[in-house]
């Protein structure tokens, strides 16, 4: 009886583990030229808010994979959170996202990431029930080139032309945005109509997407691959100057790597999705941090 007892005891221990590594499911939400698209589903661990996250991850559309957003789902659903960690067409696979890769390519990289970011928003939304989910309380967040998708999405330059597409449901709207080092193609699509509260992470001395309003990659003007872009402090001062509600911190001469911030902004995520303001709550909050205040995020 005493082995029959321990046999017992481990097999309760090994299902008991093997639930908790159960961190995340993953789910195909649309098929693409035979592409299978996907998300990583992390349900909320506590509380039962139905607050959701769909998250864009970065790589210049080029490279990345929702498992390395674990460590971010993971916290994330630690403080009661759904979180769906998408996976999207990498449409410059091969190419690289730089000077050299053509404009009208560059922006159909990031219609396709915006138009799948769409389609699994639209499949959670139709699935709300089965994964908890409140349609009224869905937050879109992206680093880098997800940041850039996430912004398109809101300020849709591709929408006009092709509505159906980025239809979600009718009457929704996400409730708000983190974004991590992201831009806007045409900043006259910023304003009252289009806007939800947004939190934005940039650094003032990035390279690859500007903080303020300069050419994608600084490329030269006669470079293929030339791009305006408006960053996260040109979307910040246009909020300000509509009285919209928008919250940045900016890390004096930080680089790209402030498209990192998810991983350690817990504090400041969840104080955000917690006490979202109301959309024309006319509250800006701007955050000039040190280098010495980046290295210390999250400890």
């Amino acid at each position: 009886m005493r082995y029959l007892g321990i046999l017992f005891l481990s097999m309760f221990l090994s299902c008991h583990i093997n639930v908790e590594a159960q961190v995340s499911e993953r789910v195909s939400y649309k098929t693409v030229d035979g592409e299978e698209l996907y998300f990583d589903y992390y349900p909320a661990k506590i509380g039962d808010s139905q607050k959701s996250i769909v998250f864009v991850h970065g790589g210049g559309f080029s490279g990345g994979s929702p498992k390395n957003q674990a460590p971010f789902a993971e916290e994330m659903q630690k403080r009661g959170y759904n979180v769906f960690v998408i996976s999207y067409r990498l449409y410059a696979k091969g190419h690289g996202f730089g000077c050299d890769f053509p404009t009208p390519e560059k922006l159909k990289a990031i219609r396709y990431a915006a138009e799948d970011a769409v389609s699994a928003t639209r499949y959670i939304v139709e699935h709300a029930e089965a994964y908890q989910v409140d349609p009224d309380e869905i937050y879109l967040a992206g680093s880098s080139a997800g940041a850039e998708a996430i912004l398109q999405v809101l300020f849709n330059p591709f929408k006009s032309s092709m509505p159906d597409v980025f239809y979600i449901a009718e009457g929704f709207k996400f409730k708000g945005a983190m974004s991590f080092a992201g831009a806007v193609l045409d900043l006259r699509l910023v304003n009252r109509e289009n806007w939800v509260p947004l939190l934005l992470y940039h650094g003032s001395n990035d390279q690859l997407v500007p903080y303020e309003t300069a050419p994608h990659h600084f490329c030269p003007g006669t470079s293929p691959g030339y791009m305006m872009l408006f960053g996260s402090m040109s979307i910040f001062e246009k909020a300000k100057s509509l009285g919209l509600s928008v919250e940045l911190h900016a890390y004096r001469d930080g680089g790209h790597e402030i498209s990192s911030a998810m991983f350690r902004a817990f504090d400041e995520m969840d104080d955000f999705i917690k006490n979202t303001p109301a959309t024309e709550s006319d509250e800006a909050w701007y955050y000039l941090h040190d280098r010495s205040d980046w290295e210390n995020l999250g400890k």
